[in-house]
C-alpha cells in the first residue's frame, strides 16, 4: 500500500512538473532579472556613495540575503527540470560557482556564531570584496541570458550592436557620476563624454583620468574599455552561449552567427571562446611584461600600484583606447625615455588592431598545421591585405614623421634610437590607439595632415580599433588603379574582387567623410576661436576612435562635447552598421532597368 502511494505521488508530481515547468521557468527568470538588477544596484551604491557604517552593514545583510536567492533559484530550476541530468550537465559551471559561494557563506557563518571568531577589519573588507565579486559575476551571468530574450523582438544584429553600446555608455555615465568615483563633483556631460570615450575606446579626454578620478573610477574606466573594445554584446553572447547549452540558446546562436559573420551556428561558441581566450592571454602577457619592468625600476610606490598600472595600460593598449594614468600621457619622463614599455605597448596596439581573424590565421595551431600539411594552402587574402596595408602605413608614416618632426616635436629626444622609436610609436598609436609620446601641440601642419590620414584609415576589420579600416582603403586603391588603367575588373592575387565589396568600400568612405564634414561644420559654429586644422584633427580623432588631441579638447563647450560623443559613437559602431540599424531594409528584386550614361569627372 505504501509503495502504491509513493508511486502515485511520483506520478502526480511528474504531471505537476510537466504542466507547470514552463510557467515556473518564466517566473523564475523574471524574478531573477529583478534580483540581479537590485544586487548590482546595491553593490554600485555601496562603492559609489558616502554611506554610514550602519547603512553599510544593512546593505551587506541585504546582499547576503538576496544572494541566497540564486541558490534557491538553481534548486527550484533543477526540481522543475524535465531532464535533471541534462540540466546539471548544462549548468555545471554555474553549479560550481554557487556551491563555492554557499560553502564560503556557511563557513563564515559557523566561524562567527559557533566558534565565536571575530575577524579583523582587513579580513572583513577582503571577504566583502570577494563576496561582491562572486555576486557580481553570478548577476552578470544571469543578466547575460537577456540576449536570448532580445532576439525574440526581431532586432537586427546592427540594431543590437547599437543598443548594446548605447546601454553600456549610459551605465558607464551613471557609474562615473557617483561621488566616490571622482575626486570632486563632475558635470553630467563630462561623465557622458568620458564614458563614451572609454566604451568606444577613443581616449579623448575632457578630464584628467589620473587626477579627477579615484581608484574606483579608474577601475570603472578600465572595465568600460575592456567591454567596449571587444563589444559588450560579444561578452553577453559569450556568457549566454558558454554557460547555457540548452535549446533556448539556439536563437542567440543564429544572432551571434550574423554578428561575427560566421559560416555555421556551430562555430559561434568556438569563435567567442577563442576571442575571449586570445584577449586574456595577450593582455595578461602584456601586463606581466610591464609589471616586471616597472617593478624592477621601482616605477610605483607599491607592488599593488605597479600591478594596477600594468593592467590598466595593457588593457588600454590592446583595446586601442589611449587612456593613461599620467596627466601628460606617455610624455611622462619615466616613460618617454624608456624604450622597452614603448615596444610592449606598440605590440599590444598592433595585435589589437590587426583583428582576431587575422591573428587566428597567422598564429592558430590548426591553421599552421594545415599550411604545413598542404603546401598549396596559403594565408587568407584578407590577412595578406591587412598585413601589407599595415606595413605600408607604418613604414611610410614613420619615415615621414621622423623627417618632418626631427627638429620640431622630436627635438627633446636625446638620440637617434629614441627619435626613431618615438616616430614609429606615434604612427602605430596614431592609427587608433591615441597615446602620445610627443607634444601634439608642437607637431607641424604637414605631420598633422599625415596623422589624420593614418587615423582616418585606422586599423583592420574585426579588431578593437576604428577608422574606415585597412581593407576598405586597399579596395578603394585597387579600384582607382583599375579605373586609371581601364580595367573592367579589380583583381588581387589572381582573384576578382566583387563589385559588392567595392560598392561597400566607397559607401563607407563617403559616409565617414560626410560624418566628419558635418561634425566639423557644427563644431566650428560653437568654437569659432579654435584653429580649423585643430578642429578637423579633433573630429577625425573622435570618428576614428583614436584619441590623439592637439590640446583643445578640455576647453570645448558642452554642445561641442555632445557632438563629439555622437561622432565617437558612430565611429565605433561603424557608419554602415549605424545606417543599417536606423534604415529600413528593402527587399532586392531581379528586374533591372535599362542602363544610362552621362558625363562624370
Amino acid at each position: 500500500m505504501s509503495q502504491f502511494k509513493i508511486e502515485n505521488w511520483i506520478r502526480r508530481f511528474n504531471i505537476h512538473i510537466s504542466d507547470y515547468s514552463d510557467r515556473v521557468d518564466k517566473v523564475i527568470q523574471i524574478v531573477s532579472f529583478l534580483v540581479s538588477f537590485l544586487l548590482i544596484g546595491l553593490i554600485c551604491y555601496y562603492y559609489g556613495f558616502n554611506i554610514t557604517p550602519s547603512l553599510k552593514e544593512t546593505i551587506l545583510s541585504l546582499i547576503k540575503g538576496f544572494s541566497l536567492f540564486y541558490v534557491f533559484k538553481y534548486l527550484l530550476s533543477l526540481l522543475y527540470s524535465m531532464k535533471w541530468k541534462q540540466f546539471l550537465r548544462d549548468t555545471r559551471t554555474e553549479a560550481v560557482i554557487l556551491a563555492f559561494f554557499l560553502l564560503q557563506f556557511v563557513f563564515v557563518f559557523l566561524s562567527q556564531s559557533i566558534l565565536d571568531y571575530q575577524p579583523s577589519e582587513l579580513e572583513i573588507r577582503n571577504y566583502t570584496l570577494f563576496l561582491y565579486l562572486y555576486i557580481f559575476f553570478i548577476a552578470i551571468l544571469d543578466l547575460s541570458k537577456i540576449v536570448n530574450y532580445f532576439t525574440r523582438f526581431n532586432i537586427s544584429p546592427p540594431g543590437m550592436l547599437l543598443l548594446s553600446f548605447f546601454s553600456l555608455i549610459i551605465v558607464g555615465t551613471i557609474l562615473l557620476s557617483m561621488p566616490l568615483m571622482t575626486t570632486q563633483p563632475i558635470h553630467f556631460v563630462d561623465a557622458l563624454f568620458t564614458s563614451t570615450s572609454s566604451c568606444c575606446v577613443t581616449g579623448l579626454g575632457v578630464l584628467d583620468v589620473s587626477k579627477d578620478f579615484t581608484f574606483r573610477g579608474q577601475v570603472v574606466i578600465m572595465i568600460l574599455m575592456q567591454l567596449g573594445g571587444l563589444s559588450i554584446l560579444s561578452f553577453a553572447s559569450f556568457f549566454a552561449l558558454f554557460f547555457s547549452k540548452s535549446p533556448k540558446s539556439v536563437r542567440s546562436q543564429y544572432f551571434v552567427k550574423d554578428l561575427l559573420s560566421a559560416n555555421k551556428t556551430s562555430e559561434t561558441s568556438a569563435i567567442l571562446r577563442q576571442i575571449i581566450l586570445a584577449t586574456l592571454i595577450i593582455e595578461v602577457t602584456g601586463m606581466g611584461l610591464l609589471f616586471i619592468y616597472w617593478q624592477h625600476n621601482h616605477f610605483c610606490t607599491s607592488t599593488g600600484q605597479t600591478l594596477f598600472y600594468a593592467a590598466f595600460h595593457a588593457i588600454s593598449a590592446y583595446n586601442n583606447c589611449g587612456y593613461t594614468l599620467w596627466s601628460d600621457n606617455f610624455l611622462n619622463p619615466l616613460v618617454s625615455h624608456a624604450i622597452f614599455p614603448q615596444i610592449v605597448v606598440m605590440i599590444l596596439i598592433l595585435l589589437g588592431g590587426i583583428g582576431f581573424f587575422v591573428m587566428a590565421d597567422l598564429f592558430s595551431p590548426s591553421a599552421i598545421r594545415e599550411r604545413r600539411k598542404k603546401k598549396w594552402k596559403k594565408l587568407r587574402p584578407s590577412t595578406i591585405i591587412v598585413l601589407r596595408t599595415t606595413l605600408f602605413i607604418l613604414v611610410v608614416g614613420s619615415l615621414s614623421f621622423y623627417f618632418l618632426e626631427y627638429h620640431q616635436s622630436l627635438s627633446h629626444k636625446s638620440n637617434f634610437t629614441e627619435k626613431l622609436v618615438a616616430s614609429i610609436f606615434q604612427i602605430v598609436t596614431g592609427r587608433t590607439a591615441g597615446f602620445n609620446i610627443v607634444n601634439m601641440s608642437l607637431v607641424t601642419t604637414p605631420t598633422l595632415i599625415i596623422t589624420m590620414l593614418v587615423m582616418f584609415i585606422g586599423a583592420s576589420p574585426g579588431s578593437t580599433a576604428g577608422g574606415i579600416k585597412t581593407t576598405t582603403a586597399f579596395v578603394i586603391y585597387k579600384s582607382v588603379i583599375a579605373t586609371i588603367r581601364g580595367k573592367k575588373h579589380i583583381e588581387f592575387r589572381k582573384k576578382t574582387i566583387p563589385f559588392e565589396l567595392v560598392d561597400k568600400s566607397y559607401s563607407i568612405m563617403f559616409m565617414s567623410a560626410l560624418v566628419i564634414f558635418i561634425s566639423v561644420l557644427a563644431i566650428s559654429i560653437f568654437e569659432p576661436t579654435i584653429n580649423f586644422v585643430n578642429l578637423l584633427f579633433e573630429c577625425v580623432s573622435a570618428f576614428a576612435t583614436c584619441g590623439l588631441s592637439t590640446g583643445c579638447t578640455s576647453s570645448f563647450t558642452d554642445p561641442t562635447k555632445i557632438i563629439l560623443v555622437i561622432v565617437m559613437f558612430i565611429g565605433r559602431v561603424g557608419t554602415l552598421t549605424f545606417a543599417f540599424a536606423l534604415s529600413k531594409r528593402v527587399k532586392d528584386t531581379n528586374h533591372i532597368y535599362p542602363s544610362t550614361y552621362f558625363m562624370v569627372g
